[in-house]
């Protein structure tokens, strides 16, 4: 009888005997976990691994988990989990603006580090998945490429942004609850609290307004949700 394939995940974690249960913990929950102690450390040993996720400490030797996340992400494609003892909200706010799928304050909660995790592997598929490219009106997104196009001009997107994006424009002048967008984006039910998602439609927002495509924002609909719209009687 065959055993399940693993995801593996990447740790990257300088607390050797923090990292040392995570690692066991996650292992015996049969994931497969790769374990760095610093950000330059962790780009060597991801290379050629299939990461699919990575739970990433802020305060680590040499570059931090903040200052790293752009090129993190970049060479590790995959979503970003930040752990740290910095629980402040404007913490959580700064980590989740940069683009991190989930924040974990410690002392960390086994079970509750198993349950985002298992929540962000579990996510539903993006609508019309089996697609890359959505197109109307000349204003297009790449979801392989991160892109989004418009008038001969490529505009680049982070992973957050695309993943948010697609599910916009799918529902393209539709009023999407948070609630709704928190369970496609975050990957669990939303608990009436977590900023998560407001901060990633702020951030989006502020990507279009200095894209500049005449017509293509996002509106907030007070009591319902956020709406995409691109009008294009105003270009």
């Amino acid at each position: 009888m065959g055993s399940a394939v693993k995801h593996k995940l990447l740790l990257i974690e300088d607390d050797l005997p923090l990292a040392e249960l995570i690692v066991d913990f996650l292992e015996a929950e049969e994931f497969s976990v790769i374990h760095a102690e610093s950000i330059e450390e962790a780009f060597t040993k991801s290379q050629g691994q299939n990461i699919e996720l990575v739970l990433c400490d802020v305060m680590l030797p040499g570059q931090d988990g903040f200052s790293a996340f752009p090129t993190l992400s970049k060479k590790v494609p995959a979503p970003i989990i930040f752990m740290t003892a910095l629980a402040a909200p404007e913490d959580e706010i700064f980590g989740l603006e940069l683009g991190a799928a989930d924040y974990i304050s410690k002392p960390v909660v086994p079970n509750l580090l198993l349950a985002r995790i298992r929540a962000r592997l579990s996510r539903p598929p993006s609508p019309q998945s089996n697609s890359q490219i959505w197109e109307q009106d000349g204003l297009i997104l790449h979801k392989a490429h991160q892109q989004l196009c418009f008038a001969d001009q490529n505009y680049p997107l982070t992973t957050q942004e695309t993943e948010l994006m697609w599910v916009f424009v799918h529902h393209l002048e539709q009023v999407l609850s948070r609630e709704y967008l928190f369970e496609q984006i975050i990957g669990r039910e939303y608990d009436g609290l977590d900023r998560a998602m407001d901060l990633k439609i702020s951030r989006l927002r502020r990507k279009l307004e200095n894209i500049g495509i005449l017509g293509l924002a996002i509106r907030t609909v007070h009591g319902r949700g956020y709406l995409l719209s691109f009008a294009t009687d105003e270009i």
